[in-house]
């Protein structure tokens, strides 16, 4: 028994260690419908953000990070809101050269693994809507 939970462990972590822990996505294609109440504004793009890890209790083992998208840091506590804010506002401001994001919605989730005991896996999605 403890040689197939290990046998578990170490394909998680593989699969952690492989995975991006952090993405954002944009949907450009608006088909010419306003994402906003504004009638001067220019609807630019719906933007997701995500962060997501691994958690052993309350101390991070893999999360993603949120200063480099598709990346994963290690022992660091990035699935936080402030994060997936900050994550969503700058690829809005950067990339799509957006001057707002209007309705931003938030969801954080955190769920008990229970085949692994004490693992936890958290994640913060943050979402909106980039206008000019």
């Amino acid at each position: 028994m403890f040689k197939k939970m290990l046998i578990a462990a170490a394909v998680l972590a593989s699969a952690v260690v492989f995975t991006a822990c952090s993405s954002i996505q944009v949907a450009t294609t608006l088909n010419n419908e306003k994402i906003t109440s504004s009638e001067s504004a220019t609807s630019l793009a719906h933007l997701n953000a995500d962060i997501w890890g691994i958690y052993l209790f309350n101390l991070p083992l893999f999360t993603g990070s949120s200063k480099q998208p598709g990346r994963c840091a290690i022992f660091t506590d990035t699935v936080q809101l402030d994060n997936a804010v900050s994550m969503l506002t700058k690829k809005a401001n950067v990339d799509l050269e957006a001057t707002a994001v209007t309705d931003i919605t938030s969801r954080r989730n955190s769920i008990w693994l229970p085949i692994f005991f004490v693992l936890w896996y958290n994640e913060v999605q943050v979402s909106g809507n980039a206008i000019r």
